[in-house]
């Protein structure tokens, strides 16, 4: 028998190296995850190099050109593909659909792996995952199907949604849950969870060995082009973007047909938007009060290149390594002088809860409680973010409104600029 991590971001890919590399004791394990950025399929075949895993297993969950998709590059003038091209992928989709109605689980899975053999179901004993996507409930109960219902599952922590709640909601029961830092958790003293709690171990700066791996793996190379010495990230300002939509223009000027047509994703669109424009109002006061500071931006490994236009509006440079997760980036990096402002990006936790003997106590600026008041109920992440800065009193900052967040900025930059 052997263990399944089933993975949706790249920090879960990570995590599940550290455990196989650092945790477990040499049992077996397969990975699989999905298509959601660019570059998967070559990131699966580098993890399949490595040997860490018997199997690597990558998933089609890439949006289909669809008609969808037509009408909508119709309305941009954009003629990426024909009438006929996006009626036939539609209808292999739909053909797909029914099939895996009729032939179940296995089928629905298998039939969309596109790097990797056959996944055998009844295989495994333990599955490392988080219940966030139907694929992920779909494998999870092949498994457990295949097996009678023997599999142990394990939830695998992929940030700081992780230690909500609302987390433990799954569509399966749950054996056990690896944190790196339990004590943060919202239900840490849940008497139905004080017992099940596992650690993940921290990732050592000297730990050479683990740095290779997950280098060659993200296809991190400047540590070499720097004689394989810690990158010096000194004096920045770094403002962490994360992935809310803006709202497509294609949107402003449909047909009242196709607007009809398409007012589920218009609604979902609208809603995201709105985050969106609230985050950038936030980036905008960065930029523009940073007293001459470089002002640099990490986008999320996820967000579209087409990010850096609306970015670049205001004097800023942008991160290397836009695909590469910030963990990663962390590894490889000495940070002296900096400041890092985000509304609510894991990025910034792990500094503190994933890594040992980090080098410098950065100031860091959460603006979760101005983007999101009006928009949503946000109780779980003031929970643990307020726990997060007990534990980190002086150097993190949660304002409650935008004046309170431009006091405390212009008294850290000024600060960042008397150090130089």
């Amino acid at each position: 028998m052997k263990k399944l991590f089933i993975c949706l971001t790249d920090f879960q890919i990570l995590n599940a190296l550290n455990l196989q590399v650092n945790n477990e004791n040499n049992e077996d394990a397969d990975i699989f995850f999905v298509t959601n950025k660019q570059g998967n399929e070559e990131l699966a075949a580098r993890l399949q190099a490595t040997k860490i895993f018997k199997n690597v297993y990558l998933f089609n969950n890439s949006k289909i050109s669809g008609l969808h998709r037509y009408f909508r590059n119709l309305t941009e003038k954009k003629y990426k593909n024909s009438f006929i091209s996006a009626f036939t992928e539609s209808a292999r989709e739909v053909f797909y659909k029914i099939c895996s109605k009729i032939y179940g689980l296995e089928y629905k899975v298998n039939k969309k792996v596109i790097f990797g053999k056959e996944i055998d179901f009844s295989i495994y004993d333990r599955i490392f995952c988080l219940d966030k996507r139907q694929i992920v409930v779909d494998v999870v109960n092949a498994v457990k199907k295949k097996t009678n219902g023997k599999c142990k599952i394990s939830l695998l922590d992929e940030g700081t949604s992780t230690y909500w709640r609302s987390i433990l909601e799954t569509h399966f029961p749950i054996d056990d849950i690896y944190l790196y830092q339990p004590n943060l958790a919202n239900y840490y003293y849940d008497k139905n969870w004080c017992e099940r709690f596992k650690v993940i171990p921290k990732i050592d700066w000297k730990d050479q060995k683990f740095r290779k791996i997950i280098n060659y793996v993200f296809e991190f190379v400047e540590l070499e082009k720097n004689g394989n010495k810690l990158l010096e990230v000194k004096n920045k300002i770094i403002f962490f973007d994360q992935n809310w939509d803006p709202m497509p223009k294609y949107f402003d000027h449909l047909p009242s047909a196709l607007r009809f047509l398409l007012h589920k994703p218009y609604k979902k669109h609208k809603k995201e938007s709105r985050f969106y424009d609230a985050k950038m109002e936030m980036f905008r006061i960065v930029a523009n009060n940073c007293l001459n500071n470089e002002v640099m931006v990490k986008l999320h490994p996820r967000s579209p290149d087409d990010f850096v236009e609306d970015y670049k509006i205001s004097e800023c440079s942008m991160a290397k390594n836009l695909k590469v997760p910030w963990e990663v980036f962390m590894d490889n990096c000495s940070f002296k002088n900096n400041i890092w402002i985000t509304v609510s990006s894991t990025a910034l936790c792990t500094y503190k809860t994933a890594f040992c003997n980090h080098l410098e106590d950065i100031p860091m600026v959460f603006l979760y409680k101005i983007v999101y008041k009006d928009k949503m109920d946000f109780r779980e992440d003031d929970e643990f973010f307020e726990k997060f800065q007990s534990r980190y009193p002086g150097s993190v900052f949660l304002p409650k409104t935008v004046e309170e967040f431009q006091e405390i900025y212009a008294k850290l930059v000024t600060k960042m600029s008397q150090r130089q």
